[in-house]
C-alpha cells in the first residue's frame, strides 16, 4: 500500500541533559547574582535535578543572630565523645542557664572540646536520665 499524501517530518528529539544559565543583570553579568539550573530527563522529568545560585561580588550574608534566652530552669544536655576515635570517653555536659539554640549552632563550648563528636542533644532532666542509662554515665 502506498502512502498518500504529506510525507512525515522527522519529529524533534528533547535534548536529555542541559544546565540553563541566568544572570541577574544580563547585560553586565559581573555586577549582579548568576543562577545555574541543572537538567536531566533521567533524574527528573519536570523540571531541574540541581541548582546554584552564586551571589554577585561583594555582598555578604547577614549573620542569624540567636537568642540567648534561657528556657527558665529546664536544663540544656550535650552528649559528646572526646575526639573521634573508638575508644573516645563518652561525656555529658549540662547548661542550666542557656537557649538550646545557641549550644547547637556556637564554635566553642566551654567544656567541650575542639576535636569533640557530638553524639545527642536534647532539653529537660528526662533527657539528662536517659542519657545516663544509654551511655552509662
Amino acid at each position: 500500500m502506498e502512502n498518500r499524501g504529506r510525507p512525515k517530518e522527522q519529529e524533534a528529539i528533547p535534548w536529555q541533559i542541559f544546565t540553563q544559565e541566568m544572570f541577574e543583570v544580563p547585560s553586565k553579568p559581573e555586577l549582579g547574582s548568576r543562577s545555574v539550573w541543572y537538567y536531566d530527563r533521567s533524574k527528573n522529568d519536570k523540571g531541574p535535578w540541581k541548582t546554584e545560585h552564586y551571589e554577585a561580588k561583594g555582598t555578604k550574608q547577614n549573620k542569624i543572630k540567636i537568642d540567648k534566652k534561657p528556657y527558665g530552669k529546664i536544663p540544656v544536655v550535650l552528649v559528646f565523645k572526646t575526639s573521634n576515635r573508638s575508644n573516645a570517653k563518652i561525656k555529658m555536659k549540662v547548661w542550666r542557664n542557656t537557649n538550646i539554640d545557641y549550644i547547637a549552632s556556637a564554635d566553642k563550648l566551654p567544656g567541650v572540646p575542639q576535636s569533640a563528636v557530638i553524639l545527642e542533644c536534647g532539653v529537660g532532666q528526662s533527657c539528662i536520665d536517659s542519657y545516663k542509662l544509654k551511655y552509662n554515665l
